[in-house]
């Protein structure tokens, strides 16, 4: 049964810190996620959401110092720091969903170009117009054919951003990061789109870490929510039923302000 659930995890770690120049960012923090789980990161702006985000992408800063106790992800244990692992990972093992299309697509190239090209590097068995365009329709777009031969600005932000979503869900990778991916789009779009990006990781068997400070999202979204105030871990709770039992005070006050909003 342990090696069942040690063969599930895709990434653990322990005793994680991170410090750029005086500021220590993130301070003995722990983490681990399993295939077709949904971890949800949330905590207050500054609370080093993002920074644990860059480090499980292998992009921090170069002045950047980063030690820890134990780092495996992939069944491999890597040494203290060292991150030249994630060049071969990274698009590939690897997937971010950047908040934007401002970020993943090319404002001039159509669609349907830049959908060829990521599959035909990635996961070429994708890379054909009758099977990109029946995964733009399985996305959600109304009109595929008319999207592939658009430019993003020719689409919404919610079509351009279930696109992201549709890249990054059928690269391969075994862990997904989503650091507020729905950040710039209405609440039921966003809402939509992050119940069709669950659907699909799950499907798949990958694992999503879902980072946010929108704590209502990470609620319906995640099987397990781990909270986080000045760099540190305070608690990880896991769903009962889509319940949460928080047990800390600070843990308590976020749960209860986000049930009940000013």
């Amino acid at each position: 049964m342990e090696r069942d659930r040690l063969s599930e995890t895709i990434l653990s770690i322990q005793g994680l810190n991170v410090k750029i120049g005086s500021s220590h960012i993130l301070k003995n923090f722990d983490f681990q996620i399993s295939k077709k789980e949904v971890h949800a990161l949330v905590g207050e702006s500054g609370s080093g959401k993002s920074t644990f985000a860059s480090t499980v992408l292998g992009l921090l800063n170069e002045e950047a110092s980063v030690t820890w106790k134990k780092f495996q992800i992939f069944s491999e244990n890597i040494q203290s720091g060292d991150f030249s692992p994630w060049e071969n990972w990274r698009g590939k093992r690897i997937s971010l969903i950047p908040q934007t299309a401002a970020i993943g697509l090319h404002p001039f190239l159509s669609i349907g170009s830049q959908v060829l090209e990521y599959f035909s590097l990635i996961q070429p068995e994708f890379a054909n117009e009758e099977t990109c365009i029946r995964l733009l329709k399985e996305f959600g777009l109304s009109d595929p054919g008319a999207a592939w031969k658009a430019r993003p600005h020719q689409l919404s932000g919610g079509e351009r951003q279930r696109i992201l979503v549709l890249l990054s869900v059928y690269s391969g990778a075994e862990l997904i990061l989503a650091d507020e991916p729905t950040s710039a789009l209405d609440p039921i779009t966003g809402k939509a789109i992050l119940e069709l990006l669950k659907s699909r990781v799950k499907d798949l068997g990958a694992g999503l870490l879902f980072i946010s400070h929108d704590l209502s999202s990470a609620r319906e979204l995640a099987d397990t929510i781990t909270v986080m105030r000045s760099g540190e871990k305070l608690e990880t709770l896991k769903s009962r039923n889509g319940s949460w039992e928080p047990q800390l005070e600070y843990s308590r006050k976020l749960f209860t302000l986000d049930e009940n909003p000013a």
